[in-house]
């Protein structure tokens, strides 16, 4: 096994767990649910709920997970999945705007202040602040050799970037329910420019770098007889090449289709002012 075979390992050597398993059932049951209550629900966006679910589960059952601990490279696009795509797709398929919608009529109101009681955490730049600290704690070398010896601080570990995830697109995706916290189009890029940083900077990091930064990855290499910093540097560019085109091209394509939707608004503005006017032009002797 090779960095290069690592596109095979999607859907070969899978080990299927109960826990995975079942919290994906629950959570699709819980979504096809909601869309059960709510008519007229985009299909799209359920189909991209279920690709994000389907995500998760390929990068901790596939052949991904199979060979985290031999290949450092495999694992950084196991990190992807899990902080990038995953989450993207679960967030595009609305799941909180589907509860909220689905829920009885007498619990909306209490339900929305819930959600918006949760300001502070979903402010974007909270947001940032956890994504940074999720990122750069969990590749410490320290930590990070911790999570190939221990499998629960492992399990954790894919939970961490699950939710740093979440927490990143959550403000580009518009799911944020506090109307003062929605990002325009050009704020968009800024925030994404940021959240690339610390992917980015690691990234380059391992690429460059020409020493063994985790000592575990040393003795499977040699059993695959391949260089183990070799496969450092390309792990380093997969999260700096491939983990930034996915930001920049959601960040851009989100930051469009922000500044769309205010040119709307202002044209439905100029509309009704005219139409004021107009009534008001009428109205005069």
């Amino acid at each position: 096994m090779t960095s290069g075979q690592i596109p095979t390992l999607l859907w070969r050597d899978w080990q299927f767990a109960p826990g995975p398993d079942t919290l994906a059932l629950i959570v699709m049951a819980l979504y096809l649910t909601g869309m059960r209550r709510v008519r007229g629900w985009s299909v799209w966006r359920a189909a991209a709920f279920a690709a994000g679910v389907g995500c998760a589960l390929v990068a901790v059952q596939s052949g991904i997970d199979a060979y985290d601990d031999v290949l450092l490279s495999d694992h950084m696009v196991q990190h992807l999945l899990l902080l990038e795509l995953a989450p993207l797709l679960l967030l595009a398929g609305r799941p909180l705007t589907l509860g909220l919608r689905a829920a009885a009529p007498a619990r909306r109101p209490a339900l929305a202040r819930r959600v918006r009681g949760l300001h502070r955490l979903l402010h974007p730049f909270t947001c940032l602040a956890i994504l940074w600290v999720i990122v750069a704690g969990t590749h410490l070398p320290a930590f990070y050799d911790a999570t190939l010896r221990h499998p629960l601080l492992h399990d954790a570990e894919h939970g961490l970037f699950v939710t740093a995830g979440l927490l990143m697109w959550w403000p580009v995706l518009d799911e944020d329910p506090v109307e003062s916290h929605r990002l325009n189009g050009v704020l968009r890029i800024a925030y994404m420019s940021l959240a690339m940083l610390p992917m980015t900077v690691l990234g380059a990091y391992l690429d460059r770098d020409a020493t063994l930064l985790y000592a575990p990855y040393a003795a499977p290499a040699r059993a695959l007889g391949i260089s183990a910093v070799v496969d450092q540097q390309q792990a380093g560019a997969i999260m700096w090449v491939l983990g930034s085109s996915l930001m920049v091209v959601c960040g851009i394509w989100q930051a469009m289709t922000a500044m769309i939707a205010e040119e709307r608004r202002l044209q439905g503005r100029e509309r009704r002012a005219d139409a004021l006017l107009a009534h008001k032009r009428m109205g005069e002797p």
